[in-house]
């Protein structure tokens, strides 16, 4: 009978921590290298496990004083700009890759310089599962 009731409190526990975790999972995070007080970009790929889709609602770093999600777009005049986005869908069973002259995070206002080989925290804040932090890697 007491191997009955475990099993049984070990599967209600997994099952139940199993739907604590994020369907979302950040990977292949990294960041372009710039001096204290500059902008720089980073990138990621955001894969959404779920059935449902989500929403990344904005993204905060240690790293900057402000952090905004671009797209890159075409202006009128042919020449590439960006433009800041107040959210970002990602689909059911997809990902969604951030990376340069497309989607992207830009932090502005650098606390520290951050060379070659120095990490900086990111967090993207989703609609269904909070705040979901990844570790970037400065590469160049």
């Amino acid at each position: 009978m007491m191997r009955v009731w475990l099993a049984l409190w070990l599967g209600t526990a997994s099952l139940l921590w199993a739907q604590r975790q994020p369907a979302i999972e950040l990977r292949n995070g990294w960041m372009y290298s710039a001096d204290s007080g500059m902008v720089t970009g980073a990138f990621l790929e955001i894969h959404n496990r779920s059935s449902q889709p989500d929403t990344i609602l904005h993204a905060q770093s240690d790293c900057a004083e402000h952090t905004e999600i671009h797209t890159t777009v075409r202006n009128s005049d042919g020449t590439m700009g960006m433009r800041p986005l107040s959210e970002l869908v990602v689909p059911a069973q997809k990902t969604i890759v951030l990376k340069p002259r497309s989607l992207h995070v830009m932090l502005y206002h650098l606390r520290r310089t951050l060379g070659v080989g120095d990490r900086c925290r990111l967090v993207l804040k989703s609609k269904r599962y909070g705040d979901l932090p990844i570790e970037l890697e400065v590469r160049r």
